[in-house]
């Protein structure tokens, strides 16, 4: 992966090479454009942005069955290309998660809008798809609405900006900081009014009825990261095995309860620091 990055960083023609083609493989286009941001500003991160969604543009316009798809994918670099921006210019993982969630939040309701003709030709798809589905399984699926389409969209829009950026992150530490992304992940915690805040959301996402709960829990989003952040830390300082962290994510990845275990540790860690208290217990 170094070489890679490596590739990327020695001139725009590379790097607009690598993210045309790595729309191909997830992840690269994405990060291509987020290392261009992170490193050399907004222009050339907008110029390698604009080649990595010509794909995308080309098939919007020959008239595919689902052209909301190619819409989703142009919105998800859009969204790459703002977060970075927002980390670059701020320095803080904390503001760019909570950026991640708000950004995905409106270019959703706006593609929703503006694109309104596309969204309803991939619901009359869908419908299809799930009809089709009932009589193979002999089972009832209910299509969710609209509403719910695009909360889905809002969450691959968040989740590609956010791994996108943290390979990104990642690449930019292997060239000019090597070992520096492993302290600036374990430092990602949120204020506490930011993170109680993003806890009543989820919280509220499970209660209110509607379509409101998928987009509620959005907020959810940098709360696990700074769960993840927080286990990782600890792992560390307590020089526990790396097992535990495999542990943690194929429990992330199986069910929803390692997710809200590390919703609730995220909150705690914004208003009570566990870093300092583990910083402490180790000097005692």
């Amino acid at each position: 992966m170094r070489a890679l990055a490596e590739f990327i960083m020695r001139g725009r023609p590379q790097a607009c090479l690598v993210a045309l083609v790595g729309v191909i493989v997830p992840l690269i286009g994405p990060a291509s454009v987020g290392l261009v941001t992170l490193r050399k500003g907004s222009f050339e991160g907008a110029l390698v942005a604009l080649w990595a969604t010509l794909p995308f543009f080309v098939s919007y316009f020959a008239g595919q069955s689902s052209p909301f798809l190619a819409v989703m994918s142009i919105i998800a670099l859009v969204n790459m290309l703002l977060v970075a921006n927002v980390l670059r210019a701020t320095a803080s993982w904390s503001v760019a998660l909570v950026a991640d969630v708000v950004v995905a939040v409106g270019l959703a309701i706006v593609a929703g809008v503006v694109f309104q003709n596309d969204l309803s030709l991939l619901m009359s798809d869908l419908t299809e798809i799930f009809a089709t589905a009932s009589q193979q399984m002999e089972q009832e699926f209910v299509l969710p609405p609209p509403s719910s389409i695009l909360a889905w969209v809002a969450w691959m829009t968040a989740l590609s900006a956010l791994l996108g950026l943290v390979v990104a992150r990642w690449w930019q530490a292997l060239l000019f900081n090597p070992g520096g992304f492993q302290d600036e992940f374990q430092g990602i915690r949120l204020e506490a009014k930011v993170g109680v805040g993003c806890l009543l959301l989820v919280i509220l996402g499970f209660t209110v009825l509607g379509d409101f709960q998928f987009w509620l829990q959005l907020a959810s989003i940098p709360l696990i990261v700074c769960g993840l952040s927080i286990l990782h830390y600890t792992v560390k300082v307590k020089k526990a095995g790396g097992h535990w962290l495999v542990l943690i994510y194929l429990g992330l990845m199986l069910g929803p309860v390692m997710s809200g275990l590390l919703v609730a540790l995220g909150a705690i860690d914004s208003v009570l620091n566990l870093r300092a208290r583990l910083v402490s217990e180790t000097q005692d």
